[in-house]
């Protein structure tokens, strides 16, 4: 911030009934400036955009005398309103006991949710994939969320 806008910024404010009052808060806007000049800032760091994940499933899936022989989640076209939205939909599903804290992000269920909701299927059909589709494809519903496996690890 420029300190000369500060400085234009005195005279007026001397002119107001509480002159002393507002010569004060420029005072302090000014202090507050320099020291914000003085932090060090880290720059977040935003992943490249990535391509929708494509999954064939051999042989087909069938759910509900539909068959699902490729599924497409297109993670990277997540907002907000998505992970609100799933996470209404696991509180509305998870029977949670009364003692019990629960923590979406921890549960297989909100996962299969986000995976759901990304590939436009019912719940049903990503809960009922196979060991080697479904736990490549929540590594990914992980990666998505922000943390995986690998990351844990190092």
């Amino acid at each position: 911030m420029d300190p000369t806008l500060l400085e234009q910024r005195k005279p007026a404010a001397a002119a107001t009934p509480h002159g002393d009052q507002a010569h004060a808060n420029n005072e302090a806007d000014r202090l507050s400036v320099e020291a914000a000049a003085e932090i060090e800032y880290r720059e977040l760091e935003i992943e490249a955009p990535k391509p929708p994940v494509r999954m064939r499933i051999q042989p087909p899936l069938e759910f509900d005398g539909e068959k699902y022989a490729e599924l497409i989640f297109d993670f990277d076209a997540m907002v907000g309103k998505d992970f609100q939205r799933a996470e209404r939909e696991f509180t509305k599903l998870y029977k949670a006991d009364k003692n019990e804290m629960v923590l979406p992000e921890m549960k297989h269920l909100y996962h299969c949710i986000i995976a759901s909701h990304r590939a436009n299927v019912p719940l049903g059909v990503i809960l009922k994939l196979p060991r080697r589709y479904y736990t490549p494809l929540r590594v990914e519903v992980l990666k998505a969320c922000g943390s995986s496996p690998e990351e844990e690890q190092a």
